[in-house]
């Protein structure tokens, strides 16, 4: 069996698969600041029952994993992933942390092209997490909260946009109408990327992509389905293991 791990920014992914059929998984919420010692003893942890022969790391995080065999960038394991799970996928967006990346790819997974958005936060999980957190809403609520009114955020910067946020709660502003905004700021950076590389069947990787009102929002602009698999945060992970 191959191993495979994926430490983000925020959260840390573990598949173990087997003749190319996932046989187990994890999701952590700790971010690429873990130890390595504690991957470590959740690896020793995890052999007590599986027997692992190889073990792949990938993500942001991937060169901090010093016992992995074999180390896969994240654009390509994404590629791999996507097309593991939905084999007509010709795209990917991926929502992360640290950036946003919208890949197209060929019928086996193999990345033709990528645009890759990193310079600011503002469009990131870690954006539409720290705007949760200022409006003091539960993450795990977070898809009962819609509006049909959607608040103005016009700045492009992640620490000005999170200051708008505040002026707003300020006036009295709901935060369903807020959180609507921070929504509609990140579907329109998000957008012309996916335009940009002309992707039909795109599938929505990451955990932002379990975010069931900003999917509507960003389908309604795209005017398509997006392909969403039920465990959106492994498609990486995944992928790293194909290649």
């Amino acid at each position: 069996m191959k191993l495979g791990i994926d430490v983000g920014s925020t959260t840390t992914k573990m598949v173990l698969m087997e003749d190319k059929k996932i046989v187990w998984y994890k999701i952590e919420n700790i971010g690429v600041v873990i130890d390595e010692n504690t991957l470590l003893k959740m690896v020793n942890e995890l052999e007590n029952t599986y027997p692992i022969e190889k073990i792949v790391a990938t993500g942001y995080g991937r060169h901090k994993i010093s016992f992995a065999d074999n180390v896969v960038p994240e654009v390509i394991a994404l590629g791999k992933g996507a097309n593991y799970f939905f084999s007509e996928a010709d795209g990917v967006l991926d929502i992360g942390g640290q950036d946003t990346k919208v890949l197209k790819i060929g019928k086996d997974g193999k990345v033709l092209d990528f645009i890759l958005s990193d310079k600011c936060a503002a469009g990131t999980g870690k954006f539409l997490e720290k705007a949760i957190d200022i409006l003091n809403i539960n993450r795990n609520e977070i898809n009962k909260y819609r509006s049909e009114n959607i608040a103005k955020i016009s700045s492009m910067c992640a620490v000005f946009a999170e200051s708008e946020i505040i002026s707003l709660l300020s006036k009295k502003v709901p935060k369903e109408d807020i959180l609507m905004g921070v929504y509609d700021s990140i579907v329109n950076r998000v957008v012309p990327m996916i335009n940009k590389l002309n992707v039909q069947n795109l599938v929505f990787s990451g955990g932002v992509a379990k975010n069931k009102v900003l999917t509507e929002m960003l389908e309604k602009k795209l005017n398509k389905k997006l392909l969403i698999p039920e465990e959106p945060q492994i498609v990486c992970c995944v992928g790293a293991l194909l290649k």
